[in-house]
């Protein structure tokens, strides 16, 4: 293992942060390790806070990831409340806000995403809210009680989550999309529209191809106006419009595309600099993505890790996988695709309980879409990672067990 003089330093103390740090202490590292978030809370888990927090079926002590106590004995150095401004390569400093020069031998950046802001007139007033911290969390929940009318701009994840959360607390929740389906642009126009009709019958008053233009009140927030003219009562607006990686530290040298480039060990261009998750671009299967989810940060964290470490590098390979709880669905999506060229249903969607898979040219699964089908789990990942023609008709079969559709391409494979 590498010896390393200085310490290790890590800045954001999110899900890949935590998780690459006790990593190192795993891996038996026995050098310093500080971990710097501009935070001002204990790291804490994200995925509960549109769901079972926002519920009040979990409180914060649930959602912590860690405690103060077992950072300390890993002899993991926490700063909170610390905001690194810029950092320099060649001399191996991070710099704060309040000019504290920090010495490191490796640096790595697990510094997230921030969300993208609605810039209309109105933006401004109260009862508008946003969702990606624990305060913000803490903020709309506080809020509840009171209000009954609750608009959420954007349907992607977050938003059909929240719908859902605000359903079952008896709000009337109106949800405006600016495209013509829900989630279309990531699972297609036909799971589109089975999600826009799952939110209808669960009475979401779903609004597509339609965007907000101003938002009217005096100080409180009391309808939004539609860009086709829709006026509609609210007392709190929850916006949810997709992120942005934070990449606000910089250096010559650092390669910046939306967010951090890394190669498969999560090395960025500058020497024993790395990233990790949200703010990452790595390369997938010949292109760089970003991926947004809490496996994906966790997996992400821990590779690099022990990348940073020295001797056999491990090239970051993992399957992306995030999930979705929306009413009585349980969402998971395995893999990575935008540009499918086919499409296979195993099951029925009249039973809420079905795959549909995503092909490519030649007939290779590139990703899936599970629906209450968690036993699906591992054998999609299967199928996903050997990368091969898969036969349609034994794939649309559910008599027909998925071990044997993965076990028949394999065959195939040694046959050609």
């Amino acid at each position: 293992m590498t010896t390393i003089d200085k310490p290790i330093m890590i800045i954001g103390a999110g899900i890949a942060g935590v998780h690459a740090a006790e990593t190192l202490r795993n891996e038996g590292y026995e050098g310093r390790i500080v971990l710097v978030d501009r935070d001002t809370q204990l790291p804490y888990d994200r995925p509960p806070l549109s769901k079972e927090f926002m519920l009040g079926e979990s409180s914060e002590t649930d959602i912590s990831l860690r405690s103060v106590e077992s950072l300390t004995a890993l002899r993991i150095e926490l700063k909170l409340g610390v905001r690194i401004v810029s950092i320099d390569a060649e001399k191996q400093i991070a710099i704060s806000s309040d000019g504290e020069i920090m010495e490191w031998g490796k640096l790595l950046l697990t510094t997230g995403s921030s969300l993208r802001k609605l810039q209309v007139n109105g933006s401004d007033l109260e009862g508008i809210h946003y969702l990606k911290t624990l305060s913000d969390a803490i903020a709309i929940r506080q809020k509840l009680d009171g209000i009954q009318q609750i608009v959420i701009v954007g349907a992607g994840f977050i938003g059909a989550e929240l719908a859902s959360s605000f359903k079952r607390l008896g709000k009337e929740v109106t949800v405006l999309e600016h495209a013509p389906l829900p989630l279309a642009r990531i699972l297609g126009d036909e799971m589109g529209d089975y999600f826009l009709q799952l939110h209808q019958s669960e009475g979401v008053h779903v609004i597509t191809e339609d965007s907000v233009v101003q938002f009217d009140g005096t100080n409180q927030v009391e309808k939004a106006l539609t860009k086709k003219g829709r006026v509609i009562p609210c007392q709190a607006v929850i916006v949810g419009i997709g992120v942005i990686p934070n990449t606000f530290l910089s250096d010559k040298g650092l390669h910046v595309d939306r967010g951090y480039i890394v190669n498969e060990f999560g090395e960025t261009s500058l020497p024993n600099v790395y990233a990790a998750g949200d703010c990452a671009m790595w390369p997938f299967r010949g292109t760089n993505i970003h991926i947004e989810h809490w496996d994906h940060a966790v997996n992400h964290g821990k590779c690099v890790a022990k990348n940073m470490l020295g001797g056999d590098s491990n090239a970051y390979t993992t399957i992306p996988y995030f999930w979705s709880d929306q009413y009585d669905h349980r969402l998971q999506y395995f893999g990575h695709t935008k540009n499918w060229e086919a499409t296979v249903l195993r099951g029925n969607m009249v039973d809420k309980q079905f795959t549909h898979f995503y092909l490519n040219a030649s007939g290779v699964v590139e990703a899936a879409l599970l629906v209450n089908q968690p036993k699906n789990a591992l054998a999609v990942r299967r199928l996903i990672k050997q990368q091969q023609p898969v036969d349609p008709d034994l794939l649309s079969n559910p008599e027909v067990n998925l071990k044997k559709v993965h076990i028949q391409a394999k065959e195939d494979k040694v046959s050609n």
